[in-house]
């Protein structure tokens, strides 16, 4: 995916102002203070907040603007921060709603989620608001994973979780990498970032001030009292 001077905005306020990146296999993290647009980011690529100019393009394909559907349907998973779970519905229901069948013997399907998530299986009949923490943000991660996709938008996975959680929901990233599938994640978890990205890149007011490797950026401290003031 390259994204390449993306402008957006909530009502009046200009939100993303001239936003650069590129996910190519493996995970790329953008980082930055709250309030500095990453959310808006994720939403703008999934079509959710769609950017007023700019252009997003997925293997190949222009996708600026189009319908979520679409863009999901093209092979890009959206974990949504707080996870966005249906209170009425069930962890069975999540996941039957948003199954994408492919034909292919490696397919995501809910049995295979299950297997990842061994915690979900015997919860299948429960409402997923009813879940703990870590399992509602498997099961927002299972959500997304039954739409087949080869892109993960994840985006602050670890909120919110106890620390023991937190390395589970590394583990799992680090699987869905090996199984072939990238990850763009916005995280404020500095230790998720390292334990995971490739590639950083810094938002600050909505642009991209800086990018490099990862190793680069987690060994600078200057650079990170600079951007994170971590």
């Amino acid at each position: 995916m390259v994204v390449t001077n993306l402008h957006a905005y909530y009502g009046k306020s200009h939100v993303l102002q001239g936003c650069n990146l590129t996910v190519e296999q493996g995970c790329v993290a953008v980082l930055g203070r709250n309030g500095m647009g990453k959310t808006t980011l994720l939403r703008s690529i999934m079509g959710l907040t769609p950017p007023r100019s700019g252009d997003i393009r997925w293997r190949g394909q222009e996708i600026t603007g189009k319908k979520p559907f679409v863009i999901s349907s093209m092979g890009i998973g959206y974990v949504p921060q707080g996870r966005r779970l249906f209170p009425s519905l069930s962890v069975e229901e999540h996941l039957m709603l948003t199954f994408r069948r492919t034909g292919s013997a490696d397919a995501w399907t809910p049995q295979r989620v299950y297997d990842l998530f061994p915690e979900l299986a015997n919860r299948r009949n429960l409402r997923g608001t009813r879940l703990s923490g870590g399992e509602q943000q498997m099961l927002a991660i299972g959500r997304a994973l039954v739409t087949n996709p080869f892109l993960i938008l994840l985006d602050e996975p670890s909120e919110g979780l106890a620390p023991v959680v937190i390395e589970r929901m590394v583990e799992i990233c680090r699987e869905l990498r090996k199984a072939g599938i990238s990850i763009l994640l916005v995280e404020q978890n500095i230790h998720v970032a390292a334990a995971l990205a490739e590639r950083i890149y810094i938002l600050v007011s909505g642009m991209t001030v800086y990018e490099s490797a990862a190793l680069i950026f987690l060994k600078d401290l200057e650079l990170r009292q600079k951007y994170l003031g971590v």
